[in-house]
């Protein structure tokens, strides 16, 4: 699967792709997908930065998409209230349907569901956690996004960010999309190889972070050839 753009740079530029997965054949294509050995291993990155004896009782999870991630943020924390935000409404229906199948009967906290643009979202109340996977690549405006964050934070919030990191090169690309996505549907493939064209690299994650004044705040690390994490520094 070949694919080309007119231009280089000595990066490659960004390449934004639509903000919201609304194509009901994308939507079921990225849900039926193998994400397994990326997101567990992104949820251990997120349980070893976590605060020793860390319990929030309110946790945001912005972009939940399908709700992979977010029912093992759940299974994590079942005590706590959670916000499942999306813009749209097939992911957060897939969501829903993923997230009811772990909810106990006896369980008193709240759930919510919203069907939001997280440049929309105006938070009640703070959150004691705020974690977000695979969202800040779709948005055209990047600050749209460190703006939700800032607006759904106190100052003991912990935060946790991860997304995909865009290649040096087209050729770059597509062997990603060859090496992690070869078994899947065409659809699939397609998505993941725009996806990493509308990623951020990290040099520009690490000036967006200066910008909003959140690298004194924030760790950011690549932890593998297509992912980076975002997270709150320790307490001294």
């Amino acid at each position: 699967m070949k694919r080309s753009v007119n231009f280089f740079f000595h990066h490659m530029v960004r390449i934004p792709e639509p903000e919201l997965m609304e194509d009901p054949t994308q939507v079921e294509s990225y849900d039926k997908a193998d994400f397994e050995t990326a997101h567990s291993f992104l949820i251990r990155k997120f349980q070893d930065r976590l605060p020793q004896r860390f319990l929030p009782e309110s946790i945001l999870d912005l972009g939940c998409g399908p709700g992979d991630m977010s029912s093992r943020l759940y299974s994590q924390f079942p005590n706590a209230n959670f916000t499942f935000l999306d813009g749209s409404e097939f992911m957060l229906d897939l969501c829903k349907k993923r997230i009811d199948t772990l909810v106990s009967k006896k369980r008193y906290n709240k759930i919510n569901f919203k069907k939001e643009l997280v440049q929309d979202f105006v938070p009640e109340s703070t959150y004691d956690l705020v974690f977000s996977n695979s969202l800040l690549h779709h948005l055209l405006d990047p600050f749209e996004f460190w703006g939700a964050i800032q607006r759904s934070i106190h100052n003991d919030s912990f935060i946790f960010i991860s997304d995909l990191i865009r290649p040096d090169s087209l050729n770059q690309t597509n062997q990603l999309v060859e090496r992690y996505a070869n078994n899947e549907p065409e659809v699939l493939k397609t998505d993941f190889y725009n996806s990493l064209l509308a990623a951020y690299r990290l040099e520009e994650v690490r000036e967006m972070l200066e910008i909003v004044r959140l690298d004194q705040k924030l760790n950011l690390e690549p932890i593998t050839d297509r992912h980076w994490i975002c997270y709150s520094k320790p307490k001294l």
